[in-house]
């Protein structure tokens, strides 16, 4: 993966999805998700998830923020 037109947020999302316990858990390559935006339109909810934390620090939101909007997704997403 070439870095150089990737923002903060795409790098760190590489680094997580790259975590093979992570991604065999959610069946998912990280290969396929390179940027944020591509990983919030997945349809596979572990990386929706990680994304939205992701991108919820860049927004500055708080902690208790994220942690609502990644709840409401996986439970409308996997219940």
């Amino acid at each position: 993966m070439d870095n150089r037109n990737f923002t903060n947020s795409d790098k760190m999302l590489q680094i997580v999805l790259s975590d093979t316990k992570l991604s065999e858990y959610g069946e998912y390559s990280a290969e396929e998700y390179n940027t944020i935006d591509s990983a919030l339109n997945s349809e596979n909810a572990v990386v929706v998830a990680v994304a939205k934390m992701i991108s919820g620090i860049q927004r500055g939101s708080t902690p208790k923020e994220i942690y609502n909007e990644v709840s409401n997704y996986l439970k409308s997403n996997l219940i």
